[in-house]
């Protein structure tokens, strides 16, 4: 096994800009969030979370990067090599690499047929117009926000990720069992509870790239290639330690809705099977008026989804929320542990 700390300005970027549109996952970066957010055009804002909206809130740019193995020195040479990747190899790669190429091909013949909504067709259609979009806005972003807290945060990284090579290099089993509390590694297999418990064969997967951030946490899965795993190695900075204790507000809003016994089990009948408000008040005794503010209380923190069927308007449960439930609180509970087990000393 072997186990290579790589930092990539680009991928850290890709990982603010996932803060900043969705900060209250990321209570340590959420006071640099406001004030990023405050220092951008409404435009501008809007523009990166619609963009977001398009690829996994970003993440999935990191897919590029790390396939590619670019090794970029600088953000901009990323930003280059991505806006100006052949159309098909953009759109694929935007759209999370969940399409095939054969299958973009039919889409965009006849996209009438395809689960793409209204952006993703307009993407795969016209995608030197996203790519130029995509360009002016990294642009943008890099100059206005991003390159000034790459300047201040660096020293940071570079103290983290020689602190960490060193317990690599004292024992790489006992460091990366102390990388993230969902992380644990025996002598044949790496373990990740994201959710769900992912087990990665060290014989399939021998190669395993750190890349520490700032902005990543919670998240530590970055990406599963062919032969490699990349995991975020957190990284500490100052400003964050004031408001490491915030629980995500979507989190709390989850745990006020499951708080109450009848909408709790509305949530069950409609993670087993969708209904209408009119079928869960016949079922449970209660006026449509009562049920439809259950629903929209579930709705609001996105444990329901809606689908209109006719003149009935159908509600199913949604099952990747409640299976990221457990995980997030998982994390927000070992956000302390995690700055305190490894990076005490990042304070210093």
């Amino acid at each position: 096994m072997g186990v290579e700390i790589v930092f990539s300005p680009f991928n850290e970027l890709v990982a603010s800009l996932h803060v900043l549109c969705n900060p209250v996952h990321h209570p340590y970066r959420r006071k640099w969030a406001v004030e990023a957010e405050a220092s951008l055009s409404k435009e501008t804002v809007a523009e990166i979370r619609l963009l977001g909206s398009l690829s996994y809130e970003w993440l999935y740019l990191m897919n590029i990067r790390n396939e590619y193995k670019l090794n970029e020195s600088t953000t901009e040479e990323a930003i280059e090599f991505i806006c100006t990747m052949p159309d098909e190899s953009f759109v694929y790669y935007m759209l999370g690499e969940q399409y095939s190429p054969d299958m973009l091909k039919r889409f965009r013949k006849d996209h009438r047929m395809s689960p793409l909504n209204h952006h993703q067709k307009d993407l795969l259609m016209h995608p030197g117009e996203w790519k130029d979009r995509l360009h002016r806005l990294l642009y943008e972003y890099n100059e206005k926000i991003f390159q000034r807290e790459l300047f201040r945060i660096q020293p940071w990284i570079t103290r983290a990720a020689a602190t960490f090579q060193q317990k690599l290099d004292r024992s790489a089993q006992e460091a990366m069992n102390e990388l993230h509390p969902d992380v644990t590694l025996n002598g044949t297999s790496l373990k990740v509870q994201k959710g769900e418990t992912y087990r990665f064969s060290l014989k399939e997967y021998p190669h395993l790239a750190l890349q520490p951030s700032t902005f990543i946490t919670p998240h530590v899965m970055l990406g599963v290639y062919p032969g490699r795993l990349f995991l975020g190695l957190h990284v500490a900075v100052p400003e964050t330690e004031a408001s490491k204790d915030e629980p995500p507000i979507d989190l709390v809003l989850m745990f006020k809705a499951l708080g109450e016994a009848t909408r709790l089990k509305i949530l069950r009948d409609v993670l087993m099977h969708p209904y209408s408000t009119k079928q869960l008040a016949e079922k449970h005794d209660l006026a449509e008026a009562t049920i439809s503010n259950h629903i929209k209380t579930l709705e609001k923190c996105g444990l329901v989804r809606s689908e209109r069927k006719g003149y009935y308007i159908f509600y199913s449960g949604n099952r990747e929320r409640m299976e990221s439930l457990r995980s997030d609180l998982s994390q927000y509970i070992s956000l302390p542990l995690l700055e305190q087990f490894i990076y005490e000393s990042d304070f210093t």
